[in-house]
C-alpha cells in the first residue's frame, strides 16, 4: 500500500509541476507577443509622425533640413517651386 501511495504522490507531483511549467511558458509567450506588438506599434506610430511632420514642413514652402546621422539635405516642396515661376 505504501508503494502505491508513493507512486500516486509522485504522479501528482509530476503532473502539478508540468501544469505549473506549462502555465508559466504560456504566460511568458503571451507577454513576449504583447511586448513585440507594443514595440511594433510604437515604431509604426513614429514612422507616421515623421511623415506627417515632413508633409507639414513641406507645405510651408520653406526649405527645411532632413538629416540622418551624418548626412543632411535641404528639402522643399516642388509645388512651391512651380508657384514661384
Amino acid at each position: 500500500m505504501n508503494t502505491v501511495l508513493s507512486k500516486k504522490t509522485i504522479l501528482c507531483v509530476l503532473i502539478s509541476l508540468w501544469m505549473v511549467f506549462s502555465v508559466a511558458y504560456i504566460i511568458s509567450d503571451v507577454w513576449s507577443d504583447f511586448k513585440n506588438n507594443q514595440i511594433l506599434r510604437a515604431y509604426e506610430q513614429g514612422r507616421v509622425d515623421t511623415i506627417n511632420t515632413l508633409i507639414a514642413e513641406a507645405e510651408s514652402c520653406q526649405a527645411f533640413p532632413v538629416f540622418s546621422a551624418e548626412k543632411q539635405i535641404q528639402l522643399i516642396n516642388i509645388n512651391c517651386l512651380e508657384a514661384a515661376e
